[in-house]
């Protein structure tokens, strides 16, 4: 009985979201912004592939698993601290690896790519606030889990920059979520509408 009420719990919560996206901006599109929920989750709500990835890369540090919803649907994140380093992995509904995300400095990065950065975020925002950095790559799971190892992979795999910015444009600041590629060239930017801020750092 718990776990249905759970479930139709949730499912009030996703409706509820999109209404709210509907409701705020009939013609808006994913690109322009983001609104996005997020909370906690137990370890017996989280697919079996997404815990089995998980445990056998990160073996004995604490899991925390989080769901997020938006206008592209509902993920699951896990939320991993290990050897000093943050890690988001992101899975979809059924446990699907999607991406693995890592917490790093701005400072960290080259000075080549902080430059391209910055040029870019120029071009888009009068004025800027870097919050938050993550390099994050895609590719198949045995490479990601051979990266997040420290062991360069002979597979292919792709290293793009997510930050979260507070931005300011046409006398408005807001907080954005933006996409770069390796070379700091904007991927896409999104307007963050709604953020749970006790999980953004992590």
């Amino acid at each position: 009985m718990m776990k249905q009420y759970q479930l139709l719990k949730e499912k009030l919560s996703s409706l509820a979201l999109m209404a709210l996206v509907l409701l705020l901006c009939p013609t808006m599109t994913s690109a322009q912004q983001k609104i996005e929920r997020e909370y906690a989750i137990k370890a017996t709500q989280v697919p079996k592939p997404a815990l089995q990835f998980v445990g056998k890369v990160f073996e004995t540090q604490r899991i925390r698993w989080y769901a997020e919803e938006s206008q592209k649907g509902r993920s699951i994140e896990a939320k991993v601290k290990a050897d000093g380093t943050i890690y988001s992995i992101e899975f979809d509904q059924e446990g699907k690896l999607q991406d693995i995300e890592v917490l790093v400095k701005f400072q960290s990065l080259s000075e080549d790519l902080r430059k391209a950065i910055k040029k870019t975020l120029e071009a888009e925002f009068t004025r800027t606030k870097i919050l938050k950095v993550q390099k994050q790559w895609t590719g198949p799971a045995s490479t990601l889990q051979l990266l997040v190892g420290k062991k360069e992979p002979l597979e292919k795999y792709t290293t793009k920059y997510e930050l979260v910015i507070r931005g300011s444009k046409d006398k408005g600041t807001s907080d954005y979520e933006v996409l770069v590629n390796e070379q700091g060239k904007l991927i896409s930017k999104s307007k963050i509408i709604q953020k749970d801020s006790p999980h953004l750092l992590f």
